[in-house]
């Protein structure tokens, strides 16, 4: 008892530094392995292409509802694959939707709100580092549904 850090250290080896770094690495990915990050990516996109064939086929919405499909329908996957089977996220996530209930026009679009609330859910939840990889579809998603253009 009472040793000092480099007594601490010295219990890994000469790899002490590098195990370091390799253990925050992985703590920054929560739940997730690394097999599980190409499986949500590819979830977030399948349904956009649902949402925005649900918006420009089956609604026949204007092209601004169908973005806003689109975002939404890949913001629910990403809430969901960061959820998963875990209770206290979900009711987190359900304050998250409370939060952004449809009485809230001004400021952001209701679905960079929630975007932008499940990214931090999951940084919070232990997983910034997915959390990084992921936001970049869903970025672009949010900035294609921002355009004013139609199709």
């Amino acid at each position: 008892m009472g040793g000092c850090l480099r007594d601490e250290l010295a219990s890994f080896g000469p790899n002490a530094l590098r195990m370091d770094w390799k253990g925050f690495i992985l703590d920054q990915m929560g739940h997730f392995s690394v097999y599980d990050v190409p499986n949500l990516v590819f979830a977030i996109l399948v349904a956009a292409g649902l949402g925005y064939g649900s918006g420009r086929f089956g609604l026949r919405g204007t092209a601004a509802d169908t973005r806003s499909l689109t975002v939404w329908a890949a913001v629910m996957a990403l809430g969901a694959g960061i959820v998963r089977s875990q209770l206290g996220l979900a009711v987190v996530l359900l304050g998250i939707l409370l939060f952004a209930r449809p009485g809230t026009q001004e400021g952001p679009p209701r679905s960079a709100l929630v975007l932008v609330s499940v990214l931090g859910l999951g940084c919070g939840s232990g997983a910034a580092l997915i959390m990084m990889v992921l936001a970049i579809p869903a970025v672009l998603l949010l900035r294609w549904s921002s355009n004013r253009r139609t199709y």
